[in-house]
């Protein structure tokens, strides 16, 4: 004869079932409490966002400004010192058939020629041209934090990005009876670009590259203009120049400020050599280290549990 056995119907349930059905229901005033929170969360890191993104995207842009100048060192490495030779020549042949004319503020228009995009202008562009890359040299300005790459023209997009090469004005190769302009902009929420121009001083020393020679100068003289004042621009017979300008005052761009440079002997222990390395180094990203622990501090403080207060034991 067979005993029956009853078998149990309910299986026990896994701990970690039991701790969820035995966990108490957000109430509704804790669900709001926890919906603002995460909102003021958010609202905290956006601010912080705001606060470091002039720092964080500058960072970023100087990466991408030294892998631009690496790339231009790369490539004129890779050019034949013979092809570098030819297209030197060229822009010195520029250079002595230049006849400078009126010149356009490039922050108020464009010039002619640019803007119609004429022949001239066209082969204005393949001046100083090098495949594999868009830059036409490197301005390195040490004493006020300056590295930049230089392109043909100073369209919006260019002077954007790093150093415009003013149209109308002698290609920045140096030699006697030569004006080089350039500029760039200052006080963008993304990038300093000529920002610390304001910083420059009579006495300082900064280096121009192009095509695997570096040519260097010493800042002569600081003059603030109104725009389209380019008197100070025009060639000086036999001497070679460099001027570096941009909109000031920062924010307002009502004048122009404008930093002349003559040309140097290179200075002793600085021979001739292509630009070095990767320009200005970018820094460590303190931003980050602000946006994660600033957003960090505010979770601790909206959602860390409040320590409950021990009662006092009754006599």
């Amino acid at each position: 004869m067979s005993v029956i056995v009853d078998k149990p119907t309910d299986k026990p349930r896994p701990k970690h079932r039991l701790d969820r059905a035995n966990k108490p229901k957000r109430t509704r005033k804790q669900k709001q409490r926890l919906a603002t929170n995460i909102f003021l969360q958010i609202f905290a890191m956006f601010g912080i966002g705001l606060l470091i993104y002039p720092d964080g995207a500058d960072w970023v842009n100087s990466l991408g400004h030294n892998a631009e100048i690496s790339g231009y060192v790369r490539q004129i490495e890779n050019t034949p010192p013979e092809q570098r030779r030819e297209i030197l020549n060229a822009a010195y042949a520029y250079n002595e058939q230049l006849d400078p004319g009126p010149l356009t503020d490039p922050y108020l228009t464009e010039a002619e020629d640019a803007a119609l995009d004429s022949d001239v202008y066209r082969a204005y562009q393949e001046m100083l041209r090098v495949s594999g890359t868009e830059a036409i040299g490197t301005v390195n300005y040490p004493e006020v934090g300056i590295s930049l790459p230089v392109y043909h023209g100073t369209s919006e997009e260019v002077i954007a990005k790093g150093v415009g090469h003013l149209y109308g004005t002698s290609l920045p190769v140096g030699g006697p009876s030569t004006r080089s302009v350039l500029t760039a902009h200052s006080g963008l929420p993304h990038a300093k670009l000529f920002t610390q121009l304001h910083d420059a001083e009579v006495g300082d020393i900064f280096w121009i590259s192009v095509l695997g020679e570096e040519h260097y100068y010493q800042v002569r003289e600081l003059e603030t203009v109104l725009p389209n004042e380019t008197d100070s621009f025009q060639i000086i017979e036999g001497e070679d120049w460099v001027t570096l300008f941009t909109c000031t005052p920062v924010g307002v761009n009502s004048h122009r400020l404008l930093a002349h440079a003559q040309r140097i002997p290179a200075p002793e222990g600085e021979g001739e050599r292509l630009v070095a390395g990767d320009g200005i180094s970018a820094g460590f990203p303190w931003w980050l280290v602000i946006f994660i622990g600033g957003s960090v501090l505010v979770a601790l403080m909206l959602f860390m549990p409040a320590k409950k207060k021990k009662k006092k034991a009754t006599a």
